[in-house]
C-alpha cells in the first residue's frame, strides 16, 4: 500500500489552526499538528524516516500534516511522496502581520531578527534547517534573509516591520515550488475561509479525496482586523502588498 501524506504550507498566523482543527474532526484522516514530537522538532518536520512511521503507524488512513515552517521543501516534500497533496494557506498581509504582532510580540521580532541574521551572516540557524535537503531553497533564504536584514536597517527594528519582513520571507519560495503551476496545491485564503467554512472545507475534502466533512460554522475564528492600528514601514507593507496581490490573481 502506497502511504500518502498530505502537507499544509503557507506562513504563520494565516489559519494554519483553523483548518487543522477542522479536519481532526474527521475520522478519514489522522492530523499531526507542528507540536506533535513523533514528526516535528522545533516545529519543523524531522528526517524522512520519522514522517514514514507515522504514516506506517497511520495506515491506511493517509495523515495529514501541518508542516508550514517546511514551506521552502515544500517541493522536496512532494516529490519524496508520489500521489502526496498539499494545501497553501494565504492572508492579507496587515492582519496576518497583525496577528504575528499580536501573539508573538516584541519576542517573537527578536527570535525572527536572529534567525534572519544566522542565515545571512553564519549560513546556518533555523531557517536553513527549515530548507534541508533542498540547497535551491537554502539559497533562496540566504539571500532573502539578507534583503530583510537590508528592510529592516530601512525601516527600522519594530515588531510591526520585522513581522512584515516575516510575512515577505515566508512567501518567498513560492515560485521555486511551483506553487502556481503545480495541481498539487489547493491555494486557500484565510478570509474567504472565514466568511464561508464549509466552502473551504469542501475544497480541502476533494482535493484530498475525502468524503464531505460537515463542520459548526460558530467554532471558525471570525478573523479580527489585526491591522488597523499597526504603524507599519510604507515601503514594507506595499511588498507585503504586492506578494498577496500575486496570490489573488492565482484565486
Amino acid at each position: 500500500m502506497r502511504l500518502v501524506p498530505f502537507f499544509l504550507f503557507g506562513a504563520a498566523r494565516s489559519g494554519t489552526n483553523a483548518l487543522t482543527w477542522a479536519l481532526e474532526k474527521s475520522d478519514q484522516i489522522s492530523v499531526r499538528n507542528e507540536d506533535s514530537p513523533d514528526c516535528f522538532d522545533q516545529f519543523a518536520l524531522r528526517d524522512k524516516v520519522y514522517i514514514d512511521a507515522v504514516l506506517s503507524n497511520s495506515a491506511p488512513d493517509p495523515v495529514f500534516f501541518k508542516s508550514f515552517h517546511d514551506t521552502p521543501r515544500a517541493r522536496y516534500l512532494l516529490e519524496s511522496y508520489p500521489g502526496s497533496r498539499a494545501v497553501y494557506m494565504i492572508r492579507q498581509p496587515a492582519d496576518c502581520i497583525g496577528s504575528f504582532v499580536n501573539e508573538f510580540g516584541n519576542a517573537g521580532a527578536l527570535v525572527w531578527l536572529e534567525r534572519f541574521s544566522s542565515a545571512a551572516n553564519e549560513r546556518g540557524g533555523m531557517l536553513l534547517h527549515m530548507c534541508r535537503d533542498d540547497p535551491v531553497a537554502t539559497e533562496i533564504a540566504i539571500n532573502q534573509a539578507r534583503l530583510m536584514l537590508e528592510e529592516i536597517s530601512i525601516c527600522e527594528a519594530s515588531t510591526a516591520n520585522v513581522a512584515a519582513c516575516y510575512y515577505i520571507w515566508a512567501h518567498s519560495f513560492i515560485h521555486h515550488i511551483q506553487l502556481f503551476r503545480d495541481a498539487r496545491f489547493l491555494l486557500l485564503d484565510y478570509d474567504a475561509m472565514v466568511a464561508d467554512p464549509q466552502v473551504a472545507i469542501d475544497r480541502t475534502c476533494r482535493h484530498f479525496s475525502m468524503e464531505r466533512l460537515n463542520i459548526d460554522a460558530d467554532y471558525w475564528f471570525s478573523g479580527r482586523r489585526f491591522g488597523k492600528e499597526l504603524q507599519i514601514s510604507s515601503r514594507l507593507i506595499s511588498k507585503c502588498e504586492a506578494v498577496y496581490e500575486e496570490f489573488c490573481h492565482a484565486l
